[in-house]
């Protein structure tokens, strides 16, 4: 029983599968052939609404294939959303490849099961846990985990769609309510990227690479359950009930063309020269999936004037601790935004930061922690915010904007997916949104004075860290207890 959790099963009568070239006769060919002024741009899709369209869009418009990979795909109105056009595109013969990491892949399993039905569909789950059930029964993950938790500990956390391989939605954004300002209860303030252009091949290719992979298991060798033929038309009356029902998504329910594709580009900024990095998700059992946290470091040492951060969460390696040395020395202006406690949806995550903290402001790094009653992300007064942004601005030039967090888990155990791109106009509007969040309305500086760490704006000073609640705290000191930052 042991042994049967602790290897993934061969993959000898897996097909490989490539993506598709772009066809002439697609619809986001011919637009961008009678729109050249829309090839070679960027998009930053920044507000919650915008994030949902423009995948949607993208699903609407293709004509030959679209490849969608995500870290977490979640079961709700957004999520099933964006599975009945993925649905609607396949019935119009668009070949739809998905690949899910199974880290949080619950309440999904009869759904993706039936998806995967479809002429037109395949699905994957990257990594997967042995033990499967209709629910997510933590016990049993966790059970597992402890027997083979050094394949396990290896999770892919890139986001990326691609349409007719001829353009991309990619950065911060899972799919779900939480990520498209639908959930009543949370709101991550997050950042992605619409693009066209010759970079678009080179992320299929990076798509490719995982889909193809030792890690990409294909349902049908997972699930051993009997799909029978009705299955994905209950699944279809299920979906379009549960969309019925779902409140908020009015927005989101008419059908998008290739012109508000590339009304939604031309309003980008151009794209000078670029560079896709992707994490190789081929590494042995004991191996570092670094690729991108080099090119990143490299990026980051071309600075000689400024170096804007943000990243949700913040547990600065030995290495990243070096650069941040060595750029300041060097009379580089380094600022560097990330979650408070009362704004970190992780709490040991927080709390393995707070052991860097003083470290980093003597650097002489500018920190900065989002307020709780920040007011930004267009969120609802009912809403709790959390920062998700992941982005550099180097020298108001170039970009780096993906997947990645600073912290080791992301940099050393995921695997990830970024662009560099030198884009002026992009990198203004960043550096432009980054002035706004360090405002004093929505971010607390950390300083060091007599008296320790404390959080200062012109207002007022705090001397220790903003908290939602006394529960939080309590997790907060706990949390601070363990020795596990490099897991983070």
């Amino acid at each position: 029983m042991l042994a049967g959790c602790v290897y993934l099963p061969k993959l000898e009568s897996n097909e490989a599968s490539y993506s598709l070239p772009a066809a002439p006769s697609s619809r986001i060919t011919q637009g961008l052939a009678t729109a050249p002024e829309a090839q070679s741009r960027v998009v930053l899709v920044d507000a919650a609404q915008h994030a949902l369209t423009s995948r949607l869009s993208l699903i609407d418009t293709a004509d030959t294939s679209l490849d969608l990979q995500y870290f977490i795909w979640q079961n709700d109105s957004s999520g099933l959303l964006v599975i009945e056009r993925l649905l609607a595109a396949a019935d119009r013969g668009v070949r739809v490849r998905v690949l899910v990491d199974d880290i949080q892949l619950s309440g999904l399993t009869n759904k993706i099961n039936a998806l995967n039905s479809h002429e037109n569909i395949q699905i994957r789950i990257f990594n997967p846990f042995s033990v499967r059930w209709r629910y997510q029964l933590g016990i049993w993950r966790l059970t597992e985990f402890v027997i083979d938790g050094n394949r396990l500990n290896h999770r892919m956390h890139n986001k990326l769609l691609v349409a007719d391989n001829q353009l991309a939605i990619l950065g911060g954004r899972n799919i779900g309510n939480d990520y498209f300002g639908l959930s009543p209860h949370r709101n991550f303030i997050d950042m992605d990227i619409l693009m066209s252009g010759p970079l678009i091949p080179d992320l299929a290719e990076g798509f490719d690479q995982y889909w193809n992979s030792r890690w990409a298991q294909p349902i049908n060798q997972l699930f051993n359950l009997s799909v029978v033929p009705d299955d994905l038309v209950r699944l279809r009356q299920r979906i379009d009930k549960r969309l019925d029902d779902a409140e908020g998504l009015a927005p989101y329910l008419q059908r998008y063309t290739t012109k508000d594709v590339l009304d939604d580009l031309l309003t980008g900024s151009f794209i000078e020269a670029a560079d896709a990095i992707v994490d190789d998700p081929s590494v042995r059992w004991f191996d570092k999936p670094d690729e991108l946290a080099k090119q990143m470091s490299h990026i980051a040492l071309t600075a000689e004037h400024e170096l804007l951060i943000v990243t949700p969460y913040l547990i600065p390696t030995r290495t990243l601790m070096a650069l941040g040395r060595q750029l300041v020395e060097r009379g580089v202006d380094i600022k560097i935004v990330t979650n408070s406690l009362e704004t970190n949806d992780v709490v040991i995550a927080q709390a393995a930061y707070a052991r860097h903290r003083r470290k980093i402001v003597d650097t002489g790094v500018e920190l900065f922690e989002l307020k709780g009653d920040a007011k930004i992300g267009g969120q609802r007064h009912d809403q709790e915010i959390s920062l998700h942004q992941k982005y550099m601005v180097i020298d108001q030039k170039h970009v780096f904007l993906g997947s990645v967090n600073l912290d080791p888990r992301s940099l050393y155990l995921n695997t990830e997916l970024g662009v560099i791109l030198q884009a002026p106009e992009l990198a203004a509007v960043l550096t432009q949104s980054f002035s706004e969040l360090i405002q004093p309305q929505n971010a607390w500086q950390i300083v060091k004075n007599e008296e320790g760490i404390c959080w200062q704006t012109p207002q007022s000073t705090l001397k220790r860290s903003p908290a939602k609640s006394l529960w939080q705290r309590l997790r907060y000191a706990f949390f601070s207890l363990l020795p596990v930052s490099q897991q983070i």
